[in-house]
């Protein structure tokens, strides 16, 4: 195990002791979880052939991202390293869905173009596209929709390790991703405003507008849902568009790594769905079916 490996393990293990409720939500990413964060530090070295956009202030102050989530070039060889490592991981940790899960990873083994498709399609958010994917294999569309953002998201991370230092210093303020336009999949809230973490390439950004951040509807009318004794830890959503945002306070699970802490949001997020609201952006942190 390597060391970030090992520190992710050691949150995970305090999170369970900490926050017994969400460990039905945890539980089964772990294994996911733990063999993604070494593919995506390989994948970001493969990546380093592939040219990268120069920054364009000008582009940037009107609100064009840097590189579009549509437009991830992803090389064959990568998406088949990723199904390789992430396909043990999926079928394991997500029992209730597996026969759908093997059927999947049987199609992918059988035709290289498959798991191509399904991830272009993903990237593109064209869901009739993927459950026109899904129907020949039997299998429910939501769960192939949840293989492909599974598959995307380390690809998405390793761009957005590579991409996202080159706007770092850019002046931005807007609800999306500087770097590849997708919406925020979980945030952090201090004095300063909102640090918002992409939902697909994981990219950190600074949001201090007062307004939600998909409608641009002025604060802070909103539905808070929150666990008595963990108020720090909650999910906002706005009554115009009801989208909802899942968000950290101040210091809550602030020694946690980012994608450890966005975990324990999720079970707020599934009430939020159950109450009606709608997300913005299904990341890799939901199970669409639950």
């Amino acid at each position: 195990m390597d060391a970030t490996t090992a520190s992710l393990a050691e949150d995970v293990g305090r999170l369970r002791r900490e926050r017994p409720h969400v460990r039905a939500f945890v539980d089964p990413f772990l294994g996911l979880l733990f063999a993604r964060a070494p593919l995506v530090d390989v994948l970001r070295c493969a990546g380093a052939s592939l040219p990268g956009p120069r920054p364009d202030p000008m582009r940037l102050s009107q609100g064009a991202c840097l590189e579009p989530r549509d437009e991830l070039a992803v090389l064959p060889a990568d998406l088949e390293r990723a199904v390789e490592v992430l396909q043990p991981a999926i079928s394991s940790g997500f029992r209730e869905v597996r026969p759908d899960l093997a059927a999947i990873g049987r199609a992918a083994l059988a035709d290289a173009a498959f798991a191509a498709r399904v991830v272009g399609e993903t990237l593109r958010d064209r869901r009739r596209a993927v459950a026109a994917l899904a129907h020949p294999l039997g299998v429910d569309e939501r769960v192939l929709a949840f293989w492909g953002v599974q598959l995307a998201t380390p690809l998405a991370m390793a761009r957005g390790r590579r991409l996202g230092p080159l706007v770092a210093e850019a002046a931005w303020n807007r609800g999306y991703c500087p770097v590849c336009g997708a919406w925020p999949g979980h945030a952090r809230r201090d004095g300063g405003g909102v640090r918002m973490i992409c939902s697909s390439c994981a990219t950190a950004w600074r949001f201090s507008r007062p307004e939600c951040p998909f409608c641009e509807a002025p604060g802070p009318s909103a539905q808070v849902y929150a666990v008595p004794g963990f108020d720090g830890e909650r999910v906002v959503a706005c009554r115009r568009c009801n989208h909802y945002l899942a968000e950290l306070v101040e210091d809550a699970l602030a020694d946690y790594a980012p994608e450890v802490a966005g975990l324990a949001l999720a079970p707020l997020e599934l009430l939020a769905r159950q109450h009606g609201h709608i997300p913005a952006v299904l990341d890799w942190r939901q199970m669409p079916w639950a």
